[in-house]
């Protein structure tokens, strides 16, 4: 699925479904409850990442009411990087996976805010 950019004046295209499970399919048929775990999600506010296609996006709308949705795509993993990282339409990145929530000893992360412009120049000047 390709979106315009509108800042940029790109197409930037994305390959995946960021969902996030908001409700609980407790009370709910049978049906739903299994729609759900199929997908991955087993507790509140957990998110998967699944490849846009029809199967996928048609579990999507039978559970539409109990998630969050939103089209995201991988960064070009690199040599020393473990996980993949995800960026939205935007270009922000929604999730830079596990090393990034981790702080050097004495500090805490409190947020992480980066775009692609500006990874690139940070990976650059530590080369």
């Amino acid at each position: 699925m390709r979106h315009f950019h509108s800042t940029t004046s790109a197409w930037v295209s994305t390959s995946h479904y960021r969902i996030t499970l908001r409700r609980s399919a407790i009370g709910l048929p049978r049906r739903t409850g299994r729609v759900v775990e199929a997908l991955g999600l087993r507790k509140r506010l957990q998110s998967v990442y699944h490849a846009q296609t029809p199967v996928i996006a048609g579990m999507i709308l039978a559970i539409k009411e109990l998630v969050h949705v939103e089209n995201v795509r991988q960064l070009a993993p690199t040599s020393e990087q473990e996980e993949p990282i995800w960026v939205n339409e935007e270009g922000h990145v929604v999730d830079a996976g596990r090393a990034a929530r981790k702080a050097p000893r004495g500090f805490k992360v409190v947020g992480n805010l980066m775009d692609e412009q500006r990874d690139a120049s940070l990976r650059a000047s530590r080369s």
